[in-house]
Parts: structure tokens; sequence; C-alpha cells
């Protein structure tokens, strides 16, 4: 029976290398557009929602991740790690307890393990197109406030707020989705294109009774992966 299962153990473990067609080490860069999305706690208000809303717009965000990939007939995966600069930017508005005015700028930094199903579909035996559905544990770095006061219209130098008295979650889970085109360029090397939206589905912050709102961090970005294949 030993003998047996041995021999059912080599036979599968051959038929899924026989079908393998590519794996492959690959390096990510991702320019991304970053936005948060505003929810509230049980000591928030509407209007305090409403207004916290109106003054925060979108931030520029990027990616940089080193991956390995591996491909059996039309499904694959990927995993790695990815290093995520997110975050958002308010509008300029009044000082409390004066005439100044100001704006801030966050940058929340996380480094993530995903993973990634890849779901192929071969154009011609150099081009294929790709559907990416992913689920990411994404780390906390650190996240940096700077704001800019502005007196009199003129701007003052950006000056780093202390984040000493905020609990930021140190975990947190993402879910991606993305659709791209790889290119093989050699029969050693790659490139895709994949326009691809992420979305943060926890709070960055841990709720206390002092916290009024929490932000979900998204990010819709183009990854360019350049990859290195083997067999």
């Amino acid at each position: 029976m030993q003998k047996w299962l041995a021999a059912l153990f080599v036979l599968f473990s051959w038929s899924l290398s026989a079908q393998t067609l590519e794996r492959s080490f690959g390096l990510e860069l991702s320019p991304q557009l970053s936005e948060s999305r505003i929810s509230g706690t049980n000591s928030a208000t509407f209007s305090q929602l409403e207004r916290l809303d109106s003054l925060e717009h979108g931030g520029f965000g990027y990616g940089i991740g080193l991956l390995y990939e591996s491909r059996i007939d039309r499904i694959g995966y990927t995993t790695g790690l990815r290093y995520t600069r997110a975050g958002y930017a308010t509008l300029e508005q009044a000082a409390a307890g004066g005439s100044n005015t100001f704006s801030d700028e966050i940058a929340a930094h996380y480094l993530a393990i995903p993973f990634d199903l890849n779901f192929y579909q071969d154009v011609t035996e150099d081009d294929r197109v790709l559907f990416v559905l992913g689920v990411a544990v994404q780390y906390h770095l650190g996240t940096r406030t700077e704001r800019t006061t502005f007196t009199n219209g003129a701007a003052s130098d950006p000056e780093v707020l202390s984040n000493d008295d905020i609990d930021y979650r140190p975990l947190i889970t993402s879910l991606t989705t993305g659709i791209g085109y790889d290119r093989k360029l050699s029969n050693d090397w790659a490139i895709r294109f994949q326009p691809t939206f992420q979305f943060f589905l926890n709070g960055n912050l841990r709720p206390d009774a002092t916290t009024i709102a929490n932000r979900n961090y998204y990010q819709v970005g183009l990854r360019v992966v350049v990859r290195r294949l083997f067999i």
C-alpha cells in the first residue's frame, strides 16, 4: 500500500511539473492615486463626518515589490513582499484660535505579504492577458503628518506633527483586483502592465473613546512588473 501511495505521489508531482508553464521572480513598480473612505465611530456626528469628507482629497502614492510567480496552465499565483505608500491630503482650513490657516499631508507606509490568484488567457505565444484577485496582510510601518501653515497667504516650511498618541492598527487586510497584459520579451524576460485596485478592509486606527473617524485606504494604480523567467 505504501508503495502505491509513493507511486501516486511521484506521478502527481510529475504531472504538475509537466503542466508548469512558467515560474519567475519579478521587480514591481507602481504609481498610484491614493484615497480614503471615512467611517464614523460612536462618538462621531454626521456633520463632523461630512465636514471631514469635504476637506480631504486624494494624494500620490506608490508601491515597490519583490515577487515570486508560478503558473500552471491557465491559473497561477503571485506572492512576495510589497511596500506601499498610501495616504491623503487636506484642503486649506482655518486654524483653531487664530487667523492662520493650514493644510496637512498624511503619508502611511505599509509592508505587505500578498497572495494573488492569476487567471490567464494566452493571445499569442508571447502575449497573454490575466485577471488578478488577491489578498494581502499589511504591516503598518508608520504614518507621517506634515502640516503647512499659511500666514497672510504665505506658506511656512512643512512641520512634522507628533503621532505618539495615535493608536494605529499594526496589521490590516487588503483586497486586490486587476486586469493585466503580459509580454514575453525573450525566453528569460517578460514585462507586465496591470491596472489595479486595492482596498484596505480595516480602518487605519484602533477605535477608542476619543476616536471620531476611521479611514479605509484605497488605491488605483498601474503595476509595472519586470520578470525573470525560469522553469
